[in-house]
């Protein structure tokens, strides 16, 4: 697997955990970091593997476009209650060496989704110190090949409830819980699932998925401030995929998907300007 692919994956999804807002805060800061995640191959497999990498880390916070911890969002709208985001996803290069179900079929490479994403504010309480959301990410998923072009591989629709709650001291610590089910077209599917004729084994059927339900997702993460210049981020995701449209393919081989991260990064500059994030 490339390397530099593997590094860029990590950094995007390590780097999706809460971040601060209605506080003011610097509006770029300069950092790096080192990111680690225990995971699977891809959901569905029970290949396990462990990746560490050290990121360079930049923030930059406007009134249009935040490029932070939780990734880059644009904000196209907002008011109160309701927010429409720019979200991101990606997902790591899947190598087909070795043992794998995938023996002898292509690698995948890594994968970015992006697109929209509705927010509803539900509830929070006073000082927003707790919040619950209803966020609905519909995202377009590309595979990211070596000569780097992008091809496109699908639709995601991934709805789901999060609680989110901060500590009352100033940019302390924060916690986050999410949990919803997954939803994605035919091929979206298929690019991790499907088994052409080509690829028939004795232990490996032909096989085509089909649009649907995707399975279930649980999220928590947690932001510490360690230091005034460390920080450190948490997270753990939880996936069932009984009753998934894509279950019988021959290369699922676990119907239970656990990832783990965490990132630990070292802030060493930032703007004396500060902005307040929507």
């Amino acid at each position: 697997m490339n390397l530099r692919n593997i590094a860029t994956t990590i950094l995007l999804i390590i780097t999706t955990l809460p971040a601060a807002s209605g506080q003011p805060l610097p509006r770029w800061e300069l950092g790096i970091g080192v990111g680690g995640l225990n995971l699977p191959y891809y959901r569905g497999s029970d290949i396990y593997r462990n990746y560490a990498t050290p990121f360079p880390y930049i923030t930059y916070r406007s009134e249009r476009l935040n490029i932070d911890r939780s990734g880059i969002q644009g904000h196209l709208f907002q008011s109160q209650r309701i927010k429409l985001d720019l979200s991101m996803a990606a997902g790591i290069p899947v190598s087909s060496d070795g043992d794998s179900p995938r023996a002898g079929m292509p690698d995948l490479d890594p994968t970015v989704e992006l697109g929209p994403s509705l927010e509803l504010n539900l509830w929070h309480h006073t000082h927003q110190r707790q919040s619950f959301w209803l966020k609905l990410p519909l995202r377009s998923a590309h595979s990211v090949g070596r000569n780097g072009i992008f091809k496109q591989r699908g639709w995601s629709f991934s709805p789901h409830l999060e609680y989110t709650i901060r500590s009352a001291k100033y940019n302390d610590w924060k916690a986050s819980l999410s949990v919803g089910p997954l939803y994605a077209n035919s091929d979206y599917h298929n690019y991790f699932y499907e088994v052409t004729s080509t690829y028939v084994t004795e232990n490996r059927g032909e096989y085509r998925a089909t649009s649907g339900y995707s399975g279930s997702r649980s999220t928590l993460s947690v932001r510490k401030q360690l230091t005034d210049k460390l920080r450190l981020g948490l997270f753990a995701r939880f996936d069932t995929l009984n009753n998934a449209v894509f279950e019988e393919s021959p290369l699922v081989t676990t119907k239970r998907y656990r990832a783990l991260g965490f990132a630990l990064i070292w802030m060493f500059s930032q703007s004396d300007e500060t902005v307040e994030l929507p």
